[in-house]
């Protein structure tokens, strides 16, 4: 496995997190589920970093994935904005960004956490299932030609 470093981003970051998020999200249009992130700015991940938390995963310094955390209620918080550039998906950096959130989702309180995903995507809620996340619900998408599904991970105290 590569060497996956994971820190919180800053918003010099911004820049250089903006085309890989589009890049990441692209198959996601060939699947038929197109998200917004497909086509953001420089200036809307500037805001993520600003208003939540986002941790960048880089290799040799170059940033090749991220995720952001938000905090929806005390105990509670919400993973979105996965996304992992297409040169490095399947080497393991999606799994090493989902490590470390649910590591800061526990130092910090959070005892459950949730995400939404397209409910017949082919093989996001698998993956989400093997790591833990159970369906709670759904999520309907007026705007979109598909359904999301709420998914949730009840997370161990910190032992520490």
């Amino acid at each position: 496995m590569m060497d996956v470093s994971i820190r919180e981003a800053t918003p010099d970051d911004a820049e250089v997190l903006a085309p890989v998020y589009r890049g990441a999200y692209q198959e996601n249009i060939k699947l038929g589920f197109p998200a917004k992130a497909a086509s953001v700015t420089t200036e809307i991940v500037s805001d993520w970093i600003e208003e939540h938390t986002v941790f960048v995963a880089s290799i040799d310094s170059e940033i090749v994935g991220a995720v952001r955390i938000e905090e929806m209620e005390p105990h509670r918080a919400k993973l979105s904005r996965l996304g992992v550039g297409e040169p490095w998906k399947g080497e393991g950096v999606g799994s090493r960004l989902l490590d470390h959130v649910e590591g800061f989702a526990r130092e910090h309180g959070y005892t459950t956490l949730c995400l939404t995903t397209p409910e017949d995507h082919p093989y996001l809620v698998k993956m989400y299932r093997r790591r833990g996340f159970e369906q709670t619900g759904d999520y309907p998408l007026a705007y979109r030609d598909y359904d999301e599904v709420v998914m949730e991970k009840q997370l161990p105290p910190n032992e520490g």
